[in-house]
């Protein structure tokens, strides 16, 4: 882990990987996921702390704020990077579980219109299709494909800059997603776990 100053304890890879093909997905995802102070993070204050000022700029409650991804673990589970380490070029990934942001985020691409009213190549076209395809309908909106669009974009990405300013993000580019529920979380990263799975079988 960081204590904010220096570089975090590299992370045991062999013994990650092996409770990875020993744990169910179910459990692996509690244990080194959604439930535990994020690799990056020295201890428990400093990410309460970190995850308190964000969630006041964010305008959510600090437990919807989970840090995942390679900040998260300290490799990579996404199924396209194979457990690389967290690097110097890494960026930190923030899942925002709320029900009222995602709401809003959806009626925004609701109201683009048809699919075929769109111009084909434009940005609302583009994002409009791949989130129809791939997330929206599994309760998730990847703001870092279309946040300056959302009603509220101008907000999180102020509030994302001023994060890294903060420790142990600084200078880090932070991309968030919004989970309509705990559940939708969840299950989001269970499936990026059982699909890494199948790349590492």
């Amino acid at each position: 882990m960081s204590n904010g100053n220096t570089s975090p304890t590299p992370v045991d890879a062999s013994a990650l990987r092996e409770e990875l093909l020993s744990l169910p997905p179910e459990e692996f995802v509690s244990h080194h996921v959604l439930d535990r102070v994020p690799w990056i993070f020295s201890d428990r204050m400093q990410y309460v702390k970190w995850k308190s000022y964000l969630a006041v700029d964010l305008d959510v409650d600090p437990f919807a704020i989970h840090v995942v991804g390679s900040s998260c673990v300290g490799l990579s589970l996404s199924p396209s990077k194979g457990l690389s380490a967290f690097h110097r070029g890494s960026d930190i990934d923030v899942a925002v579980v709320s029900a009222r942001h995602f709401d809003e985020a959806w009626r925004w691409l609701r109201n683009l219109g048809p699919m075929d009213s769109l111009a084909v190549g434009s940005l609302e076209h583009d994002m409009f299709k791949w989130h129809r395809k791939n997330l929206v309908f599994e309760g998730t909106i990847a703001t870092d494909r279309l946040l300056s669009k959302l009603p509220f974009g101008a907000q999180w990405r102020t509030a994302f800059g001023r994060a890294r300013t903060r420790n142990p993000t600084i200078d880090r580019e932070i991309k968030a997603r919004i989970y309509r529920d705990v559940e939708s979380l969840r299950e989001y990263q269970v499936r990026s776990v059982k699909s890494l799975l199948a790349e590492l079988r």
